[in-house]
């Protein structure tokens, strides 16, 4: 992706909901965060979202101008698509549309850094994949005919069955895979909570601080070799835990977490990814 592409938002306003301009404000962000220049925002007031495009048929037509006007390259729903809406967007309008599931898992994608972060980001990928086999160009193979043993059926059914079979295979090795990692974390989380030391978790949303908090406590902290956790003015800088033992002046210390940050409508596939939030404040 170019940094350079530009990006039109669209958002529904279901039964005027009060925090329709605050999702659409965080969808901006997001798209930023992620690296494409905001174009522009459409906004339509709805009762119930249409099954075939998400947005009203004139809605479609008016944002379908919209992209010509502004030259966008893609665009963005702020709420999660059907497959059956997508396919239907991306024809209606003639470029590439994403939702905001798919648009934070390409932010996560871009700032994992730890293995099991990458790992956990690639499950919820192939999880949101699943059902969106169907119709997909990357997926349909125009190859025809049976092979001995198998049922004869249209080349493009077939490889998406095969897709689906290899996909389900890669989701079960990447959760062994993680399960490993958790072992180790869960002991490593047993043998903090053995050395007596108070338990202490920076929890809040996304690009609140509190890595700077962290990094401050640090500067702060009698053990000047301790090393800091990375920081910048972004979303989800901070995708995995990290843990410091900050000493203070009277000699009393505390271990200090600096976790992954929320997000309003969090993507079923990614809630995962915060487990490990949750695991060190439970």
């Amino acid at each position: 992706m170019e940094l350079n592409e530009r990006a039109l938002l669209v958002g529904v306003d279901l039964n005027n909901d009060d925090d329709f301009e605050k999702s659409m404000d965080e969808l901006e962000n997001l798209t930023e965060a992620c690296g494409y220049e905001v174009a522009g925002r459409i906004g339509q007031n709805l009762k119930t979202v249409s099954n075939a495009y998400y947005i009203g048929a004139g809605k479609v037509e008016e944002t379908a101008a919209m992209v010509k006007a502004t030259e966008a390259d893609v665009v963005i729903f702020d709420n999660e698509l059907t497959p059956t809406q997508h396919r239907n967007l991306e024809k209606a309008l003639g470029c590439r549309v994403l939702d905001r599931t798919q648009l934070i898992l390409e932010i996560f994608a871009q700032r994992a850094r730890t293995k099991e972060a990458m790992l956990q980001v690639e499950v919820a990928r192939l999880q949101y994949m699943l059902p969106r086999l169907a119709g997909r160009g990357e997926f349909m193979d125009r190859q025809g005919g049976g092979g001995v043993g198998t049922v004869v059926r249209g080349g493009g059914e077939k490889k998406i069955v095969l897709d689906r079979r290899r996909i389900e295979q890669s989701i079960a090795a990447l959760r062994r895979e993680l399960k490993d990692i958790r072992k180790d974390r869960h002991a490593q989380r047993k043998r903090r909570s053995e050395s007596g030391l108070p338990l202490v978790a920076l929890v809040g949303y996304t690009n609140a601080g509190k890595s700077t908090v962290m990094n401050a406590l640090v500067e702060f902290s009698q053990k000047p070799d301790t090393k800091k956790v990375f920081e910048k003015d972004m979303l989800f800088a901070t995708l995995e835990t990290s843990v410091r033992r900050i000493e203070l002046p009277d000699n009393r210390a505390f271990l200090l977490s600096d976790t992954v940050g929320f997000v309003s409508k969090l993507p079923h596939e990614l809630v995962k990814a915060f487990r490990s939030t949750l695991e060190e404040v439970k």
